[in-house]
Formats: C-alpha cells, sequence, structure tokens
C-alpha cells in the first residue's frame, strides 16, 4: 500500500507542476544543478532519466536510480569546465532492509578569481565563488522491474558578498528489463525555492520534467538511449535568438541520443549528441562538432573508469573524469 501510494504521488508531482513551472532556463539561477554528474552520461549526450543499467552515481537526475544492487557503491566525479571553473560530485548508497536504498551525495562548483570592477571599469580586486549542493535520497522497488524514488537538495551559493540558499524536490521511477535489454524512465528535478536572495531578489530554479528510454535492437551493437528533457517548457528558444524556432526545431531542441557499444568487458565506447547544446554553441560553419559527445568505459582491477569529453565548438570542450567502486 506504501509502494502505491509513492507511485501516486510521483505523477501527481509529474501532472500538476508541468504547468506550473514552465519557464525557460535561460533565466535560471543555480546553473550548476544541470551539469552532467557522469562522464558515462556525459559521453551519452547528457543528463539521461531512463537510461540501461543505471546506479546510483546518477541518483541527481532520477532518485528511482537508486536499486539494491547500487548499494555499497562509492563515486566520484571531476569536471574540467570552461575557463578556470572546476567542478566535483561524489556519492555513496547504502540498502536498508524493509526501507529502501538511501543515497546521499555532493555536488561543488568553483568558478576560479574573479575580478571585481566598478562601473567605471576600475579594478577592485579579486573575489571567489562557488555552488555547493547536498543531495539525499531514497528509492524503493514497486515489483522486480520498477523502483520508484524521491530526493531533497539543500543548495547554497557564494558569490563575494552575495548569498542565497536555497531547498528542492526531485522524484522518478525507473523500469529495467535486462533480458530484453530495455529500460525507461520519468523523473522531476529541482522542484523548490530560495530560501533567501541574492541582493533581495527572487529567481527561478531550473525546474525539469524529462523522460526517456534505452533499449538493444536485436544484432546491433549499440545500446541507444534517448531522453526528452524539459517537457515542462516547450519554448527552447536560444540567447541571442531573435525569431520564434519552427515546430521542429523546438522540438528536437528537447532531445538527448547516445549510444554505447562494448568491444569488451573490459571497453565500452560511447558517443551522444545534444541538440540544445548544438544551436547555443554552434557557429556559422557548415560543419560544427558542437553538442557532440564521445568517450570510453574502462575496468580496471574493480575500478570503474569514466572519460568523457563534449565539445563546446570554439569555446572549446568540457572533459570529465568518474571512478566508482562497490565496497565490499
Amino acid at each position: 500500500m506504501i509502494k502505491i501510494r509513492i507511485l501516486i504521488c510521483l505523477l501527481t508531482f509529474f501532472l500538476s507542476y508541468s504547468s506550473v513551472f514552465a519557464q525557460t532556463n535561460n533565466s535560471s539561477i543555480f546553473r550548476f544543478l544541470e551539469i552532467t554528474p557522469s562522464a558515462k552520461a556525459a559521453a551519452l549526450g547528457g543528463n539521461h532519466v531512463g537510461m540501461f543499467d543505471a546506479n546510483s552515481t546518477l541518483l541527481y537526475l532520477n532518485p528511482a536510480y537508486l536499486t539494491p544492487k547500487s548499494s555499497t557503491l562509492v563515486s566520484a566525479s571531476f569536471v574540467n569546465y570552461l575557463s578556470d571553473s572546476r567542478i566535483g560530485f561524489a556519492n555513496g548508497a547504502y540498502d536498508i532492509k524493509n526501507i529502501g536504498t538511501l543515497g546521499i551525495g555532493i555536488r561543488y562548483a568553483g568558478y576560479g578569481e574573479l575580478n571585481q570592477l566598478d562601473e567605471d571599469g576600475n579594478d577592485l580586486g579579486s573575489f571567489n565563488a562557488s555552488d555547493l549542493s547536498l543531495t539525499t535520497a531514497l528509492s524503493t522497488m514497486l515489483s522486480e522491474k520498477l523502483s520508484a524514488g524521491a530526493g531533497v537538495d539543500l543548495i547554497h551559493s557564494s558569490y563575494h558578498i552575495y548569498n542565497s540558499s536555497a531547498i528542492t524536490a526531485s522524484g522518478g521511477i525507473y523500469y529495467l528489463d535486462e533480458e530484453t535489454d530495455f529500460s525507461a524512465g520519468i523523473s522531476f528535478r529541482n522542484l523548490g525555492d530560495q530560501l533567501d536572495y541574492y541582493d533581495g531578489f527572487r529567481e527561478e530554479i531550473p525546474f525539469d520534467i524529462s523522460a526517456g528510454f534505452s533499449k538493444k535492437p536485436e544484432n546491433f551493437p549499440f545500446q541507444l538511449n534517448l531522453t526528452f528533457r524539459q517537457l515542462n517548457n516547450w519554448d527552447m528558444k536560444v540567447v541571442g535568438e531573435t525569431e520564434e524556432p519552427s515546430f521542429f526545431d523546438n522540438a528536437f531542441r528537447h532531445v538527448i541520443f547516445g549510444g554505447e557499444a562494448a568491444f569488451s568487458e573490459n571497453f565500452l565506447f560511447r558517443f551522444g549528441y545534444n541538440r540544445l547544446l548544438h544551436e547555443q554553441a554552434k557557429t556559422d560553419q557548415s560543419f560544427d562538432l558542437a553538442g557532440v559527445s564521445v568517450g570510453v568505459g574502462l575496468k580496471v582491477k574493480g575500478l570503474d573508469i569514466d572519460l568523457s569529453r563534449s565539445s563546446y565548438s570554439k569555446i572549446g570542450g568540457i572533459v570529465q573524469i568518474s571512478v566508482r567502486s562497490q565496497l565490499k
């Protein structure tokens, strides 16, 4: 009965908040919450919520990824972000009998030393800026193949003399059928509000509803992943765009696509494509790799090591490394 109530509550959140929070993320704060938390997902194009064989490393994207097989799994990720920015993730999970699988994670973003100027351009020295989020989530198995989870994030941001804190909630469901190489999921993330504001002004948090699935077609080498992001926000106009995008442009900007092939038990190759990132970072060249990502997965003496690179065209590329291990 408790499991049924959890499922009903999650579905109610999906339906009721999809219209209430339908705003563009281009004007949102705490954008570090949108950074893909693992090199595996980054190589597959981004924040997939129905990824096949997912684990607690991705609890930030879908708390239902917390299943009993993730128990005692610990992981860490490092992102060499643009300019001097550095972003890190660390998390672990533990299955509690008759309760569910508990996951705890930390996200940190540091933006290096920034210059402070007045309105006349005079140098006033330097300052530091950073973001921090603590995540706690719990998931339970509704059936042998279906799980449901929910989580809470405590967020704090510090930019020189300006600070802001917030609390948000997340939730999701996840279906995994290993026999048919199929999985699917739906989740909502960043549902909440600021507890205190930068300089007294309230701003939107990047709320997101996503749905996706993964499937390996018979006799095909790649496990394919497809996710539809920002289902609560149809308008995906990019910064600087003066005209309304066409129906198909808007539709494709919601799509994240990726594939994974295993060349051996210890080596996997991955690729991905994020259409919105392509539109945001592309140049006027006819051939542009903006939005394209590639990566590999390695298994070395009990460690799973994932590497990825996501292209931002002329801006550069984001390199990410993730390491995870099952504690005995």
